[in-house]
């Protein structure tokens, strides 16, 4: 508080007070998210699919598609796919990119991945150099009309460079995320048709049998941690996804920079209220 105290009131100083208030939470919020991810894939470790699975889980098999998808350049049947464009010689450029849930088949059990804030490490599936008189297929271009940079490349008739990641169908991945039983209720529903003799031709009447539960294993992402389940096409190792040390130290200079900026400005609302007293 001493050291506070030495500091004088200014404009400058409350706008930098407001500024440490504000950046207090948003800081300490990403240290705990620190912790998190190294509690987690520091003791990460792979394992078959089990029954009972809860919590993270580290799992390898194979991808079977939910839905039908295909990639824009390779035409392969994928559960998504990235396109990296950048103009011929040029920096300048975007990604497009669709991720739809997959079926993990791994073993005897299978589970369901969210695309819900995932990272999938794809690899390069086809390559292609656009011309700027080279005709495109209409889905390939209303993909690249999707993001701004690339559009600005094409309004302007620069040649585009266009490399296609994909998670095609087959593929053996290895998945990272939280397992979760989703239950789901369907009830059967009999009708039966009779004639009645009148023009209407036949009367219906419908019955309803027994609620059915079923469970479906899904594999999704950290709430608490803020992160998506990670997809990986090659040798796995969580440990290079746990942040730097560093970021830890986040979980106690937010709320100590929070605090300074509230003192401060309690400081100097002490004159305003003194003076109403």
């Amino acid at each position: 508080m001493h050291l506070l105290d030495s500091i004088p009131v200014t404009a400058f100083g409350l706008l930098v007070a407001l500024g440490c208030v504000a950046a207090g939470a948003p800081m300490f919020l990403s240290g705990r998210r620190a912790l998190r991810m190294r509690s987690v894939f520091g003791s990460l470790v792979e394992r078959p699919l089990a029954q009972d699975a809860a919590g993270w889980v580290q799992v390898s098999g194979r991808v079977a598609l939910v839905s039908p998808l295909f990639a824009p350049l390779s035409g392969t049947r994928c559960a998504g796919f990235r396109l990296e464009v950048c103009g011929v010689s040029s920096r300048v450029g975007g990604v497009v990119s669709e991720q739809r849930p997959f079926r993990l088949d791994s073993g005897e059990r299978s589970a369901q991945v969210a695309p819900d804030r995932a990272e999938w490490q794809l690899p390069v599936t086809a390559e292609r150099t656009v011309g700027t008189n080279d005709a495109l297929p209409e889905r390939l271009a209303q993909l690249l009309e999707s993001n701004a940079e690339i559009r600005w490349l094409r309004d302007r008739r620069v040649p585009l460079r266009i490399v296609e990641r994909a998670l095609t169908s087959g593929a053996n991945v290895t998945v990272l995320g939280v397992a979760r039983e989703e239950w789901v209720e369907s009830r059967e529903e009999h009708v039966e048709l009779a004639a009645t003799g009148t023009d209407d031709g036949v009367s219906t009447t419908i019955t309803s049998g027994d609620t059915i539960s079923t469970g479906e294993l899904w594999l999704v992402g950290d709430d608490v941690a803020g992160i998506g389940p990670r997809v990986f096409t090659s040798q796995a190792d969580p440990r290079t996804l746990m942040p730097a040390p560093w970021r830890l130290a986040l979980l106690g200079a937010g709320p100590a920079l929070a605090l300074a900026g509230l003192l401060y400005l309690v400081r100097a609302a002490g004159p305003l209220v003194t003076g109403r007293v």
